[in-house]
């Protein structure tokens, strides 16, 4: 009988499939569903001397206090950051980048904006009161790659000036910025924080002017990834009245960016550091100005556009980075999964029980069907008993055929009592 060989190999075709396919749903669980977050994050910080230096070490201190390991890289250009992040070679899945460097093409997310850097536009003793008068002059804004030179590009167009009509200098920071003091360039473009050595220095000597923006508005029309940003009189120093007027300034956002495949659970951590670290207020940024979720250059992640919501999985707002991962994959894989496979391992046996079960009762059917044919044979139509005691012999050819497991012979032996007791019977009918 089929049922018995199925029995005899029920664990090579019962248990080992529905074992492997326990161990399957567990790792793509694990692998593919509820992914664990990694314990290791790397964060492309750029030129090591660069503002995205300090940043990253602030965002490095702040995820090691959950746990986290953190490895800066470093890499000697301006957008370094952006490119390690772009490059999938590197490591890095956590950077930094200004909004100008924002194209379509970018394989990288925006988690928030989490600051502006000024682009500060300073002029010599002998330069220009203004870009529109800077035809000819000798302009320094860093190479042509960073982001201080590409704002520098647009804001001379603006104030209808092309490339062709400056003379540009690739000196950058300090060594530009005494350059401009010592006469040898006559403007200077230089987005950076108020912090910068070489802000600072310019923005104290007096035979160096600051200049603001004429028509900001039609200027952020034309270029969005440049922002105006008011610097009140006196905001840098107020007892020296510096600057001596109200000045208009552009200012590039930015980002913290990722990658795609960065962890969701790694993402919410950096948002929470974000929090952590810009949301106070400093020169010319407002308390919880940023990190903002609002005119990102960046395309948004989807967990930073949760995230902004407050959506966020319960258990990390009681377990800390890691452990809520490790009890949600528990609590919503490995415990129902194990307990379905348990639940299925305790049903099979009750399979072949039921389906043992079935077969012998469907025997003692017929021996009952038989048996009230018998007396209704007998009175109306003793020939036919015949017959009867033919179906007799087949049901007892099957029964005798049937080769059962040990843990049922009992009832098969009833069952024989049954068909000889039915024989005696039918056999004494006969004799009549």
């Amino acid at each position: 009988m089929k049922l018995l060989l199925l029995y005899r190999r029920r664990w090579w075709l019962f248990y080992l499939p529905l074992v492997l396919c326990t161990a399957a749903a567990l790792w793509w669980s694990a692998t593919h569903w509820l992914v664990l977050p990694p314990g290791k994050a790397v964060i492309a910080a750029g030129s090591p001397q660069g503002s995205y230096s300090r940043l990253a070490q602030r965002y490095a201190e702040q995820l090691e206090r959950t746990g986290l390991n953190v490895e800066i890289v470093y890499s000697d250009k301006q957008n370094g950051s952006l490119e390690q992040l772009m490059d999938a070679r590197n490591a890095a899945g956590i950077g930094f980048a200004h909004g100008i460097y924002a194209n379509a093409r970018s394989p990288v997310q925006a988690l928030a904006v989490v600051g502006q850097e000024p682009v500060w536009v300073f002029s010599g003793a002998d330069g220009p009161a203004s870009l529109a008068q800077a035809k000819g002059a000798r302009v320094a804004a860093g190479a042509a790659s960073s982001s201080s030179f590409m704002a520098a590009k647009v804001m001379l167009e603006h104030a209808g000036l092309r490339p062709a009509d400056v003379h540009f200098d690739p000196a950058v920071g300090v060594a530009a910025a005494e350059a401009l003091a010592d006469g040898k360039i006559d403007v200077l473009f230089l987005a950076a924080g108020e912090d910068s050595q070489a802000v600072q220095l310019l923005t104290r000597q007096g035979n160096i002017q600051l200049l603001g923006t004429e028509h900001a508005g039609a200027l952020v029309a034309q270029e969005p990834h440049l922002q105006p940003l008011l610097l009140p009189q006196g905001a840098i120093e107020l007892r020296g009245d510096i600057p001596p007027r109200d000045l208009t300034l552009m200012s590039l956002q930015t980002h913290l960016l990722v990658r795609p495949e960065v962890h969701p659970a790694l993402q919410r951590a950096l948002l929470d550091a974000a929090i952590a670290i810009h949301e106070g207020p400093n020169f010319l940024q407002r308390h919880g100005q940023f990190p903002s979720f609002r005119g990102s250059d960046f395309p948004l992640s989807p967990v930073a556009r949760a995230y902004s919501l407050g959506a966020r999985p319960w258990l990390e707002t009681l377990l800390p980075y890691g452990t809520a991962q490790q009890v949600e994959l528990l609590m919503f894989a490995i415990i129902p999964i194990l307990a379905i496979a348990l639940i299925l391992l305790a049903w099979i046996p009750r399979l072949f029980d039921w389906r043992i079960s079935a077969a012998l009762n469907h025997f003692y059917g017929d021996v009952k069907f038989l048996e009230s044919d018998m007396d209704k044979i007998a009175t109306e139509n003793p020939m036919a008993l015949r017959r009867l005691l033919e179906r007799l012999d087949n049901i007892e050819r099957q029964v005798v055929a049937l080769d059962l497991p040990d843990e049922f012979s009992d009832r098969w032996y009833t069952l024989r009592e049954h068909l000889a007791a039915a024989r005696e019977r039918l056999l004494k009918l006969r004799s009549r």
